[in-house]
């Protein structure tokens, strides 16, 4: 079975929607995607995940769910660098490789920072609806791998965000998604694929097979947005910071 998850295209978030640039991606997205297997699909309340699912399976009829807990991960938090609370996976990298125990997965909910935003709660519900999702298809989490009830090769889509990508990553490899997300990037309209392995009868873990990618906007010669990036150089005050 494979989880695929594709991130919105470069978001207008003033006015609720995609960039001229957003729409692009997404059209070059459902091209990509037109001979695509979905077999079950879920979306982010969230109008810029809407607009990229819908871009993407409207031309091929294809019906999606709309679940809540996905939409993004943007829960903030109080930091002792600044009075303004930040979210909660948006941290300046010094103050981030200070906290052992972010990169500690047994620890890492419970660090008194991500307990200034209730983010533990909000992080079981996320993975307590993935693990529903699965359940359905036949694969149960157990401890720290899933038990095969109904082998198959079902392609499990999600349309959500960074943020809440991490999330589901993080549950499925058993890696803290503040690492993740501190450390990966997917820009928008990225796909990452993550794919079981039964190799013992019964017992299924999940690798990470494609993260972010952009092969449909490279074959369109789309240059990807720099959404989700800082600055490349602190002198590049054009970017980000």
């Amino acid at each position: 079975m494979k989880v695929v998850i594709i991130r919105h295209g470069e978001p207008d978030n003033p006015n609720n929607t995609l960039t001229k640039h957003g729409f692009k991606e997404v059209e070059a997205l459902s091209e990509y995607l037109k001979d695509f297997k979905f077999d079950d699909v879920y979306v982010s309340p969230l109008p810029r995940a809407q607009l990229t699912a819908k871009g993407v399976l409207d031309p091929l009829n294809i019906k999606f769910t709309t679940i809540p807990w996905l939409q993004e991960f943007d829960h903030r938090v109080n930091v002792p660098y600044t009075d303004k609370k930040v979210i909660n996976w948006d941290f300046l990298p010094k103050f981030f490789t200070e906290q052992d125990d972010f990169y500690d997965e047994t620890k890492y909910l419970d660090h008194n920072v991500l307990k200034t935003g209730d983010v533990k709660k909000y992080y079981y519900e996320v993975t307590k609806g993935i693990d529903e999702i699965l359940a359905k298809h036949g694969y149960h989490r157990k401890d720290k791998y899933y038990e095969v009830t109904n082998e198959n090769k079902d392609n499990i889509v999600f349309f959500c965000h960074f943020g809440t990508m991490c999330v589901i990553m993080s549950h499925l490899l058993n890696i803290p998604y503040v690492v993740l997300a501190q450390t990966f990037v997917c820009l928008p309209t990225g796909i990452t694929t993550l794919v079981t392995e039964e190799r013992e009868k019964g017992i299924a873990q999940f690798r990470c097979m494609q993260f972010g990618n952009l092969t449909h906007l490279e074959n369109k010669k789309i240059e990807p947005s720099f959404h989700a990036r800082f600055c490349e150089t602190y002198s590049s005050f054009d970017e980000k910071h």
